[in-house]
């Protein structure tokens, strides 16, 4: 297995560990297990209920963490292969977030739930989720032209929206106000209530950005399909507002159905593919990485392999 190959096996993984975490608050077993790292006082409980869910994404968060070192450690090795200590820096950095994506994990347990440290756990396991994607293009030899800078800035732009647009949805969940608006598509019967409650206006607030975003990203789609000729590019452009128009869909029956486990967890799953793909096609159109980053690169050198 190569380097390459490794990373995406643990940002699957990690992607697996979102959605566990989305089950875990989706069925509120957050709190099944009332201690933590261990569960009460043992390394594997009886494995049932709130503790089966609770304690599965505890399990599945030690296994990620395990594959991060792992893949620091390789990184760092590579060096001496490929030059690219930006690449062993960055694998550094992943399992620093994937650190603090624990320790967060453990303070929304010990101090019971609180919103901010829910909401940051989040917005950390994102950002490792990006890094190990970032990782394992930076990994490979890719020499195909960037795209155009219009497009380079539409697809940052387009990720950094939908990561706003997540954290919103965090806070919002985190807060108790994913039912402030119970009616669909307006809230309290008007576009924008006034007068109203916090949690309603947040409500409100995440619905219209999603709209936001969802405009932004046909936009980014047709900008790309104009500026490539690259079908595998033009696919991954297309899929964002496509995703969104799911994502919304989700957002909608979350309501409708009064939170059911089902629709809010793929409501978050595909949140985290939207980002994915915004920031895949982000690096793609920026061009090869490795080439313009790693000037002190031995000549040919290959992909490091197992």
């Amino acid at each position: 297995m190569s380097l390459r190959r490794f990373a995406i096996a643990t940002a699957s993984l990690t992607f697996v560990l979102l959605l566990m975490g989305g089950i875990v608050h989706n069925t509120r077993s957050s709190l099944a297990c009332p201690d933590w790292p261990l569960c009460f006082g043992q390394v594997f409980p009886k494995m049932e209920g709130g503790v089966l869910v609770e304690h599965s994404h505890r399990l599945v968060a030690a296994t990620v963490t395990l594959l991060a070192a792992t893949l620091m450690l390789w990184a760092w090795l590579a060096v001496r292969r490929t030059g690219d200590r930006r690449l062993a820096w960055l694998a550094t950095g992943a399992f620093g977030l994937v650190l603090g994506q624990a320790l967060l994990g453990g303070l929304t347990v010990i101090f019971r739930l609180p919103t901010i440290v829910s909401t940051a756990h989040l917005a950390v396991s994102q950002l490792f989720f990006l890094t190990l994607i970032y990782i394992a293009f930076r990994a490979r030899d890719d020499h195909r032209r960037a795209l155009p800078a219009k497009v380079q800035r539409m697809a940052l732009w387009g990720a950094i929206a939908v990561y706003v647009q997540m954290l919103l949805g965090a806070l919002m969940r985190h807060l108790g106000a994913g039912l402030a608006c119970t009616d669909v598509p307006l809230c309290q019967g008007k576009l924008w209530p006034t007068g109203v409650h916090p949690n309603v206006t947040l409500h409100v607030v995440h619905r219209l950005f999603a709209l936001l975003v969802l405009g932004h990203l046909i936009g980014m789609a047709i900008t790309t399909a104009k500026n490539t000729d690259r079908r595998g590019v033009k696919l991954l452009a297309v899929a964002a507002p496509l995703l969104a128009v799911v994502q919304i869909t989700l957002g909608i029956l979350s309501v409708t159905t009064f939170l059911d486990a089902v629709p809010v967890t793929a409501h978050l799953g595909v949140a985290a593919l939207l980002l994915a793909d915004c920031t895949i096609l982000h690096i793609i159109a920026r061009g090869p990485l490795r080439a313009r980053a790693t000037s002190t690169q031995p000549v040919g050198a290959a992909e490091v392999a197992a």
